[in-house]
């Protein structure tokens, strides 16, 4: 069977025969570290009267302004890609996702060797306003704005800088994904983007 991350969308094969009686499997991403769950396809309830087993009930539409599945849902590949395309539209509601932690560490400029600790969905970066500040007069005074979504995925748009945003040494110009250990700059600072799994579970 194939598995699908919910948070970056990475794919891997996995032997369905190795979740034996078990209903479910937590798995960690190998790409971002992400920590979900997976049903058991070959596990379907019995029928009241014990004769065949009655077949697995689609589960229901996601609503948008709704978190991802809770554990035990079947995480289909479908789903995900449709959650990618909210997220990509900015029709995703946003918010914190457990079992996640989020840092900007300084690698340059005047804050550099700092780690700023990102504890609020939406984090602004700038010279003299918002949560992380740089002191770098080659920064705006609000410069960059890091979106954090309920998926896990990070987003980082420009806010109308004077010297620009730049992800891989090339301006933006609408909301990028960020991955782990992704560099970005803002004026003089550059910043590295930290994301820790805070569960201890591996992949099976």
């Amino acid at each position: 069977m194939i598995v699908a991350c919910p948070a970056c969308q990475a794919r891997f094969q996995y032997d369905e025969s190795r979740f034996g009686q078990a209903r479910t499997k937590r798995f960690k991403c190998p790409k971002c570290v992400h920590v979900f769950e997976v049903v058991n396809p070959g596990l379907e309830p019995a029928s009241p009267n014990g004769d065949r087993p009655l077949p697995m009930a689609a589960p229901p539409p996601l609503p948008q302004d709704e978190p991802t599945p809770p554990a035990g849902t079947a995480l289909i590949t479908a789903r995900r890609d449709r959650d990618s395309m909210l997220v990509s539209a900015g029709l995703q509601g946003t918010g914190m996702p457990p079992g996640l932690r989020f840092s900007l560490a300084f690698l340059s400029g005047p804050q550099a060797s700092t780690v700023h600790v990102l504890e609020t969905p939406k984090t602004i970066i700038g010279r003299e306003e918002g949560e992380v500040i740089t002191r770098d007069p080659e920064t705006s005074r609000r410069h960059a704005l890091v979106e954090i979504h309920r998926d896990g995925t990070v987003w980082l748009s420009d806010q109308e800088s004077t010297n620009g945003t730049l992800v891989n040494g090339e301006r933006i110009e609408g909301p990028v994904q960020l991955a782990s250990h992704q560099e970005f700059t803002c004026g003089n600072s550059t910043f590295m983007l930290l994301i820790r799994n805070t569960d201890e579970f591996s992949l099976h």
